[in-house]
């Protein structure tokens, strides 16, 4: 049934996701004024990721650290892709809101001096603060209900309605109910997360691509895409998360022989701090060369308090497997998270948050992290670091963007093709469930995302273009919840085709891509690469640095 206009919520500021960066952003356009709606398809604050963090937030801090030796160091990683003007704006702007949100009583963990404990980690140049992710989330949570923020939850938004190139509004539906929900103004931001296929990574079960799915709708550019192919380390055992802090803390990686494969001669000088993606390469070799499985060895970890206060899933699992982690070695596998986490892929970002569209902006995971790091995936506390920074930047400009412009309309019949579109699947049976779990082992292949070759790639790729086609002609969905599963196969189907066309194209080895047949670097590739949809196909493009 389609909703008449007059039952269409009207507000200043719609933000899609209710994680770290969607939440800041909320906050900070009411902070401002704005008349804000803040919608998610689980519970805001504690449906994705950032609840599960282990708690480590990079932050350059002017008192300790010198910040033209950081601009390097991420520059130098970044391997000729990011933007060091980007770089500092991130790090002064990241060190001064983590100022701020602690003057206003949001928990980090400080020394008994009151001083802000820091720790290193994984990659370049990596300080992070530490904050209990789960508290720190509620607070923001109820900040935001304080500030009259409208929480809309159990709303899985599907549609963007645009308007003469701009955004207008957006059509989604209640999970529980099936009722179609409509929210129309003139600023969007999108904060829903990255894409890791639904992958079984803490935290990463609901994460399913569709804020990039609905950039691509409103012709946004995405970018450092074929660096959507983040890898972390988890327990064979069970789901677990941590690795950057066990690591950088006197944890090691051993092969079966117990050697500490990563601090052999010419490995990488961090040894078992380096980078997540490296990390696992690392082990896949290991294993090739018949020295696996691997394991975590954490015999010489001793910040088990920190542990035990920053991550308290990790510890109540512990306890109920029985497993010991402090004096047993314990196997490891790799953990896909596809564009999520610390991956460097997402939507192309100016200054001031906003997409290559106006009015529509983007925050954390959904934002491209690659500006800062280039083609270095896997540093450690850049995630939250970024949806802590992005957030507030988004919400801010969101905010002044509405004042600006006030309103945009949508005719009536845009709003009732995008309800058509959302609830087509309905029309055809059910199996999207089976569709993405096929999609998720596709992608999490260490030789399709991690250690590629052309053939594997457009093997994939076929396979990939293959899946949306069931899904577009003979798949759908069986009420309300199947309807969602099934717009997060589409998403996440269409954030994988992107990532693999990416891939094909950067045919050299830079960074965190890995390419067999094109083993060496490409000194004319020293771009970041682009996508951009029409109506029926993702393209490819070039992005010349310096457009902003």
């Amino acid at each position: 049934m389609v909703i008449p206009l007059d039952n269409i919520i009207n507000t200043d500021v719609i933000v899609v996701g209710g994680g770290l960066g969607g939440l800041n952003a909320a906050r900070t356009a009411a902070e401002k004024g704005s008349r804000v709606v803040l919608i998610d398809k689980a519970r805001i604050g504690t449906s994705g990721p950032t609840a599960f963090a282990a708690g480590d937030i990079l932050c350059w801090f002017p008192e300790e650290d010198a910040l033209d030796d950081w601009v390097n160091d991420y520059i130098n990683a970044g391997e000729g892709l990011n933007y060091e003007e980007r770089i500092r704006s991130f790090l002064e702007g990241q060190y001064r809101l983590v100022e701020e949100l602690h003057k206003s009583g949001f928990p980090f963990a400080m020394d008994s001096a009151g001083s802000f404990i820091r720790r290193s980690g994984r990659g370049p140049m990596t300080k992070c603060v530490l904050a209990p992710m789960l508290q720190f989330q509620e607070e923001n949570r109820r900040r935001c209900l304080d500030l009259g923020v409208r929480f809309l939850e159990r709303v899985s938004i599907e549609q963007i309605v645009m308007s003469d190139g701009c955004p207008a509004g957006v059509v989604g539906f209640n999970v529980l109910t099936g009722e179609t929900v409509k929210v129309s103004a003139p600023s969007i931001v999108l904060a829903s997360g990255g894409c890791s296929y639904r992958g079984p990574f803490f935290g990463q079960d609901v994460v399913a691509g569709e804020g990039l799915r609905l950039a691509l709708q409103a012709k946004a550019l995405l970018a450092y895409m074929e660096y959507g192919n983040h890898y972390n380390v988890s327990l064979a055992a069970f789901d677990s998360y941590g690795q950057s802090k066990f690591m950088a803390h006197g944890g090691r990686y051993v092969n079966e022989q117990g050697e500490a494969f990563l601090d052999r001669n010419g490995s990488s000088p961090l040894g078992n701090k380096i980078n997540g993606n490296a990390a696992v390469k690392a082990m896949a070799e290991e294993v090739q060369a018949g020295h696996g499985p691997i394991y975590m060895d954490l015999t010489q970890f001793k910040d088990w308090d920190l542990v035990t206060n920053l991550m308290p899933n990790l510890m109540l699992a512990l306890q109920k497997s029985q497993v010991d982690l402090s004096n047993h070695r314990q196997l490891v596998i790799p953990a896909f998270t596809g564009t999520s986490n610390a991956s460097a892929a997402g939507i192309f970002i100016d200054n001031n948050a906003c997409s290559t569209v106006p009015g529509l902006f983007a925050a954390g995971d959904c934002a491209a992290k690659g500006l800062i790091v280039g083609a270095c995936v896997g540093i450690t506390g850049i995630s939250l670091a970024w949806a802590n920074y992005t957030g507030s930047l988004a919400g801010q400009n969101a905010a002044a963007y509405a004042l600006e412009v006030n309103s945009i309309t949508a005719e009536e019949e845009l709003w009732q093709i995008a309800e058509t579109n959302m609830l087509q699947p309905l029309k055809r049976k059910s199996g999207a469930r089976e569709l993405l779990n096929e999609l998720t082992g596709l992608i999490s292949r260490l030789d399709v995302s991690l250690i590629k070759s052309e053939n594997r790639l457009k093997e994939a790729l076929t396979k990939v273009r293959q899946i949306s086609a069931m899904l577009d002609n003979e798949i759908g969905a069986d009420g309300s919840h199947d309807l969602m599963l099934w717009h997060e196969a589409r998403s996440s189907a269409q954030v994988a085709e992107a990532s693999l066309i990416s891939a094909l194209a950067r045919r050299e080895t830079r960074g965190a891509h890995y390419r067999e047949d094109y083993s060496t670097k490409d000194p004319g590739m020293e771009f970041p690469l682009g996508i951009m949809s029409d109506e029926k196909h993702l393209t490819v493009q070039w992005i010349k640095k310096g457009a902003d």
